[in-house]
């Protein structure tokens, strides 16, 4: 658990302090290929795992359900967040062309 929390806390310290390069193109293609090879990785170790695939009969349908649970789950909090920042980055970029044009307009009754 350490290892995950120090994890997110390096990500948090790596995007705060913009030390990727701010292509979101390059950004999702790195995110996607992390998410893909967490994936591999987990499904490889569950396949390596004899009692886990002893015991799959036994989980049955609770294994069943705790998965998709936690695939809807983790989908469904990741587009609610998603709509969140998009709202939020909107607002910011509205906010900021307003004040922008303020600006201009100020500027300009200023020469006059």
């Amino acid at each position: 658990m350490t290892q995950v929390l120090l994890a997110v806390a390096l990500g948090f310290l790596v995007g705060h302090f913009k030390l990727l390069p701010q292509n979101g193109k390059l950004t999702q293609r790195a995110m996607t290929f992390g998410l893909i090879f967490l994936l591999l990785v987990m499904g490889a170790q569950l396949g390596a795992n004899k009692q886990v695939l002893a015991d799959f009969g036994a989980m049955g349908l609770q294994a069943l359900m705790l998965a998709v649970g936690g695939i809807a789950g983790s989908v469904l909090l990741v587009k609610l967040a998603e709509g969140y920042i998009r709202k939020g980055l909107t607002k910011n970029n509205q906010r900021d062309g307003v004040s922008l044009l303020v600006n201009k307009c100020t500027k300009v009754g200023e020469s006059k």
